[in-house]
């Protein structure tokens, strides 16, 4: 089987490695084109791998016009590959991947399958109300369509798809969530102690950005330990914008580790309490089970990617990412009740392993295939 990834995720998440490196020990024959703009540093490439392209083709103030910027995608994708050989496409989001799975499906009729998320429902589906007819053509071409979560899943089809197609998409609609890497999984800490550092240790995760909310969450935590209880705020991961990092590190309840690999991860996870990350918009957030690989409760933003994939206050709490009231409360609950949500956390990871996430894709990828010999 031969497979086309498009996938512009892959220039900033080294995650789709666990994948394809997978499809790839499978003797799945694929080719992943990853189309960035001219400006985009190429430092912060995390693409890898002899099957993958890398194409600066539009300006970065293209992205604010869909069609222009994706049509110059287009002109460039389809000068790169032999379309013929192909039996099915992976489009790695609804918009801006799928719409180029569409083209590619009406020129050359491959099957494709799309994932849905979260930037696409808050972004297009939620902000752009002139684009919901875009993505719901694309989901209806599409041959399966993947939900990266269930949260993701649930507010679509509640929202946005219209009563006449429910049953239709449904039937297609898979819901896979993102995979965390063996490491996690080899290294479960399974002596976590339970009684709680003075101050509290709370640790976040990812690089310093705008969309990460770290200036918003240190003021949660600062607010909580003058009001309530002591509390610290630890922040692993590099700086992608300085002045968020000058105003953090200005703050007296933060300690900035910066970038870290995950053996030094680890050991950080390990001497803390709780791994608390309120991003928005997020997809889904494999950092919190990192964290949770060592018996870290989590904090996570209510209504976002991770949120919904269990029950609130199993493994963690969701929170409103603008509440200082439902973070005090998530803080003391997990505190009450530390022991059993910690043992949770870590037992809980056995569902994101890569090569059960793989197999089910390379069960979809067969039962497209077949069905499109079928028709």
């Amino acid at each position: 089987m031969k497979i086309l990834h498009i996938n512009s995720y892959f220039s900033t998440s080294g995650l789709f490695n666990q994948l394809y490196s997978r499809q790839v020990d499978s003797d799945i024959d694929i080719d992943v084109y990853v189309p960035i703009p001219h400006q985009y540093p190429k430092d912060r490439l995390s693409t890898s791998g002899e099957y993958t392209t890398v194409s600066q083709n539009h300006h970065q103030l293209t992205r604010w016009i869909f069609p222009i910027k994706h049509h110059l995608i287009l002109k460039d994708l389809l000068t790169r590959y032999d379309f013929e050989s192909y039996q099915l496409i992976h489009a790695h989001s609804l918009f801006s991947n799928g719409w180029l799975a569409l083209q590619l499906h009406k020129k050359y009729n491959i099957p494709y399958v799309v994932a849905v998320r979260n930037a696409d429902m808050r972004t297009f589906f939620q902000r752009m109300p002139w684009m919901r007819k875009t993505g719901i053509n694309i989901l209806k071409y599409a041959s399966k369509i993947v939900f990266i979560s269930k949260n993701t899943y649930n507010e679509i089809f509640e929202t946005y798809i219209p009563d006449s197609l429910q049953a239709t998409l449904k039937e297609k609609a898979h819901i896979i969530p993102n995979g965390v890497s063996d490491y996690w999984h080899e290294n479960r800490y399974t002596d976590k102690k339970t009684n709680l550092h003075q101050p509290l240790r709370i640790v976040t995760t990812g690089k310093i950005m705008a969309l990460k909310r770290f200036v918003e969450l240190a003021k949660l935590v600062q607010s909580y330990s003058q009001e309530h209880s002591p509390a610290e705020l630890h922040i692993i991961g590099p700086s992608w914008d300085d002045s968020i990092l000058k105003e953090l590190q200005q703050m007296p309840v933060v300690t900035y580790h910066g970038k870290q690999d995950m053996e030094s991860m680890k050991k950080l996870y390990r001497s803390m309490d709780i791994f608390a990350m309120l991003s928005y918009p997020e997809t889904f957030g494999l950092v919190y089970v990192e964290a949770m690989s060592q018996g870290l409760p989590v904090i996570y933003t209510k209504g976002e990617g991770f949120d919904n994939f269990f029950p609130n206050k199993e493994i963690g709490m969701s929170v409103n990412h603008k509440s200082q009231t439902e973070f005090n409360q998530a803080v003391d609950y997990i505190r009450q009740n530390y022991a059993q949500m910690s043992h949770q956390a870590m037992e809980q990871i056995q569902r994101f392993k890569w090569d059960k996430i793989n197999q089910e894709y390379l069960n979809l990828y067969q039962l497209i295939t077949k069905e499109s010999i079928n028709e």
